[in-house]
């Protein structure tokens, strides 16, 4: 099943997927998430969500009914949003977005290359606008609407 052509188009992807490993944006992302590997703040505040987690998937079992249900719930709650908001774990998720936002950016370009009719998902409203140049939030005559 394997032709040259094939073969070609898989040597390119791999060229492709090179050049997004030695892009900045790769690179933030890289440092972001050894700064957070390393944080131990971090790792303490993630810690402590799963060890809430835990509770909350046993409570979730019985709902509304389990006897400590509004504690656990809040207390997991808190627990994600103490580490959501610490500002190593905010950097991550940030870099981690924008490395996200390029690879649907390129995802776009190689399907709408192809044709402008290939659907391409990749599950984020800024990535729909992106994909049908209306990234600016005025309206626009494309056929996507």
């Amino acid at each position: 099943m394997f032709n040259e052509a094939l073969v070609t188009v898989l040597d390119k992807t791999d060229q492709l997927g090179d050049m997004i490993r030695a892009s900045e944006v790769y690179h933030q992302y890289k440092e972001a998430q050894q700064a957070l590997k390393n944080d131990e703040t971090a790792q303490s505040l993630y810690q402590a969500f799963l060890t809430t987690r835990v509770a909350y998937n046993e409570v979730q079992r019985f709902g509304r009914y389990h006897p400590d249900y509004q504690q656990i719930m809040l207390e997991t709650r808190r627990a994600k949003r103490q580490y959501e908001m610490h500002p190593t774990v905010i950097t991550f998720k940030q870099a981690e977005t924008a490395l996200q936002q390029l690879i649907d950016e390129v995802v776009t370009v190689l399907a709408t290359s192809v044709s402008e009719h290939v659907k391409v998902d990749a599950g984020t409203p800024l990535f729909d606008k992106l994909a049908h140049g209306c990234a600016t939030g005025e309206s626009c005559k494309c056929k996507a609407h």
